[in-house]
């Protein structure tokens, strides 16, 4: 399982949201409401599953240096 990860809308930085996921459970949760109190701007962020599950996949895949693969060739 892997843990859903958010960027503070303030900072910028990246916020644990201490939900694990796998992909029975997200199917489950995509639509899922969640408020994280950011331990960087001291705030509540309300997030939505598949949003963090979305930027996740976008953070993973530009630290592997793959780019946006769905965009090249555009």
């Amino acid at each position: 399982m892997a843990e859903l990860e958010i960027s503070c809308p303030k900072t910028s930085r990246l916020v644990p949201t201490g939900i694990a996921m796998d992909v029975q459970s997200l199917v489950l949760k995509w639509a899922l409401k969640v408020k994280i109190k950011c331990p960087h701007c001291g705030e509540e962020h309300e997030i939505v599953v598949r949003e963090a599950y979305v930027d996740g996949v976008m953070r993973e895949t530009q630290r592997a240096g793959m780019g946006a693969p769905w965009l090249q060739g555009n």
